[in-house]
């Protein structure tokens, strides 16, 4: 490619997993001379635990621009987004946008970016819930739906894209980027937990969170479990305020949130996670470790298809009688669902194409 064609792809983050992903993709393009590199956080995650120390801990350069966008309703924050990312692409030549996974962040871009009329590339398609009362639902279809090229995760993602009509020349399956991150980055040595034996456990859906009934049933739970072996929870800030609004009595362990290497390690040290995020799902199965998912409807059925996880609704005694089923569970964490650690290369190698076509 001549430097007359150089291209630049605008990366739009907004949350933890995003700039996980992010991290691995960015330093990949990188070593690219043909493309030109730029970060837009939304500022959907703003706090330091939640935002800058993932920046700093995981080297990525920081932000072209930061719109600072938070505390809104999903309307309000999907609107702002848009409008400020559609007038940021209008000034924009050569340019591709590329976006990440699920978020009101990520639908913002998408959004914007046809609107503008710019290139559409969106990593973690295809992952379906069929359950459009879930925001992420909502966005990744819709995300889906504008990408010029989506890039799939897993092989049940790609093949939920060709079932529902997508061109085969415009789905990659390339595996997984949180796969790439966790193999590159270490665990930190510090002792992050001073219990010895502990679940690790994280809680921060919207759907949890938003409802003071779920929530507490997920706490009381918690805290059953705890009577025989510790919980240790490092607490997103939106789920701390949600707790303390509600006056939620917690009896197990908390900290502050965590950056990459410390979460990792809390993950590593644990006997088995408990989570309703998609990602520390994920992570578990990256270690080995057996998760309970408190989601009624999981994003990655195939990690419960290999017996590495069970899942539920925010139900007290459900969630209770799934964590003792967990003892049960014949894993197989042998199966590569989320590829071989080479995401980044092989989007890389797609992206190089794809800017000659």
């Amino acid at each position: 490619m001549h430097k007359n064609n150089l291209k630049t792809i605008i990366h739009i983050v907004g949350n933890r997993p995003q700039f996980i992903k992010l991290a691995v993709l960015y330093k990949e393009l990188a070593t690219d001379a043909n493309i030109n590199q730029e970060i837009i956080h939304t500022g959907q995650h703003y706090s330091f635990n939640m935002s800058d120390i993932f920046f700093a801990e995981l080297k990525i350069p920081k932000p072209t621009l930061n719109f600072n966008i938070n505390n809104n309703t999903t309307t309000i924050f999907v609107q702002e987004a848009t409008e400020k990312l559609y007038q940021y692409f209008l000034q924009k030549n050569n340019t591709i946008v590329f976006v990440y996974g699920d978020t009101n962040t990520t639908l913002a871009a998408a959004l914007a970016a046809k609107n503008a009329k710019l290139p559409l590339l969106h990593f973690e398609a295809g992952v379906r819930t069929y359950d459009n009362t879930m925001p992420e639902e909502i966005n990744r279809v819709q995300t889906d739906k504008l990408a010029e090229i989506n890039y799939c995760c897993t092989q049940k993602n790609y093949e939920t894209m060709l079932a529902e009509g997508f061109d085969a020349n415009k789905v990659i399956q390339t595996g997984d980027l949180m796969l790439d991150a966790f193999l590159k980055i270490e665990a930190s040595k510090s002792n992050v937990v001073k219990t010895l034996k502990y679940i690790a456990c994280t809680i921060h859906r919207e759907a949890n969170l938003s409802s003071k009934e779920n929530l507490t049933q997920i706490i009381h739970a918690l805290n059953k479990i705890n009577n025989s072996i510790a919980v240790v929870m490092p607490i997103h800030p939106h789920t701390q305020k949600r707790i303390l609004e509600y006056n939620i009595n917690i009896e197990f362990v908390t900290t502050p949130a965590l950056g990459y290497a410390d979460m990792k390690k809390v993950l590593l040290d644990s006997e088995y996670v408990i989570t309703d995020s998609g990602g520390a799902s994920r992570e578990a199965y990256f270690l080995k470790k057996k998760s309970l998912i408190i989601m009624d409807k999981p994003f990655w059925p195939e990690i419960i298809e290999q017996n590495c996880s069970l899942y539920t609704t925010a139900n007290e005694c459900k969630i209770i009688e799934k964590n003792n089923a967990l003892s049960f569970l014949k894993p197989n964490f042998e199966t590569n669902i989320f590829g071989n650690g080479n995401a980044a290369k092989n989007i890389h190698t797609h992206i190089s194409k794809y800017l000659l076509v």
